[in-house]
């Protein structure tokens, strides 16, 4: 069961701006006006419904019911209108990114065995809107199921897509001949990162704060408490060193949709003198435990390798989160 904690997420988020706003809302209109009333009634909640906003997991969707509806119960039409929200909101790889890990859960379901028969493209995922589409009054579109979530928040121009969760079991798999990797640029950005230390900047990387076995800030974490800064400053790398960490961070960010993803970028990269990395347990990148964070003034992400449960290899967990911008709130505490 998820444990929410009680949160105002409706004060304007910190958002640079730069949202495709128009156009996300005329594509969540049309997915809407496919609907009929019965289920409209169950996709469409107010903005004001925070806890529903807050509900989103990496876990499949028959542990950790979702709000809205499932892709499956959707006519063809319907999932085709849905999509087609998500496509206008996100980057090309972004998209190609969800459409990917629906695949890993296809993957899953052939395989069989634990809890198989609950994944899937369609019946794992699922579908919300908050609010009333709008140019310029505030609306969300919600979407995610096994190792996704998507929460898009939309006031203006501004736009916010964090809680944003990545994952992928197994970390690639073959599906028509062609290797698929749904994770792939967030993992070669995080390792790659951590890799271009020299020895002592990783001792100094590492966190001595603990081990970790899963995400700090995933799934429940909305109080808006952040642990204290630790690990490596980035002011004291090098040029090299320094754009790999900008790499990492834009795999997450340029997710976004264009010209929002740009000044996304540009913000965490005006603060990246005041942000640290650090890392725990192991930092290869097929070693069970893998953990590797980025902390900055705005931005958070962690990544981490965890024990599978369907298949014998590690599997990858991410969250990326805005400490000013999280469902498009200032002050998500």
């Amino acid at each position: 069961m998820q444990t929410f904690t009680a949160v105002n997420l409706n004060t304007n988020g910190d958002s640079p701006g730069g949202a495709n706003t128009a156009e996300v809302a005329a594509a969540t209109t049309a997915f809407l006006a496919t609907l009929d009333a019965t289920t409209l009634a169950k996709v469409q909640f107010d903005f004001s419904e925070n806890q529903k906003r807050q509900t989103w997991s990496n876990f499949p969707t028959t542990t950790v019911a979702r709000e809205g509806v499932a892709l499956a119960a959707l006519t063809t039409a319907q999932q085709q209108a849905a999509m087609a929200m998500l496509k206008v909101a996100l980057s090309d790889t972004g998209y190609q990114q969800v459409l990917n890990i629906q695949k890993s859960d296809d993957y899953l379901n052939s395989l069989g065995g634990q809890g198989a028969d609950g994944f899937g493209a369609l019946k794992d995922y699922y579908v919300a809107v908050y609010g009333a589409p709008s140019a310029t009054d505030p609306f969300m579109v919600q979407f995610g199921g096994h190792h996704l979530a998507r929460n898009l928040t939309y006031n203006g121009d501004k736009v916010s897509q964090t809680p944003q969760f990545v994952g992928s079991e197994p970390t690639s798999f073959t599906v028509d001949g062609a290797t698929v990797a749904p994770v792939k640029d967030e993992s070669t950005g995080m390792f790659a990162m951590v890799a271009a230390l020299t020895a002592e900047q990783k001792t100094a990387a590492k966190l001595t704060s603990g081990t970790y076995d899963d995400l700090l800030m995933g799934p429940t974490h909305d109080d808006g408490t952040f642990p204290a800064a630790e690990g490596l400053a980035v002011s004291g790398l090098g040029a090299a060193q320094k754009k790999a960490v900008l790499t990492a961070i834009t795999a997450y960010v340029g997710d976004l949709n264009g010209a929002a993803a740009q000044k996304s970028l540009a913000k965490y990269e005006s603060e990246l003198d005041s942000t640290k990395i650090s890392w725990a347990n192991n930092t290869g990148p097929s070693d069970e435990s893998s953990y590797i964070r980025i902390d900055g003034p705005s931005v958070w992400i962690e990544f981490i390798n965890t024990r599978s449960m369907s298949t014998p290899d590690i599997h990858y967990h991410s969250v990326y989160r805005d400490k000013t911008n999280d469902y498009g709130s200032t002050k998500p505490s």
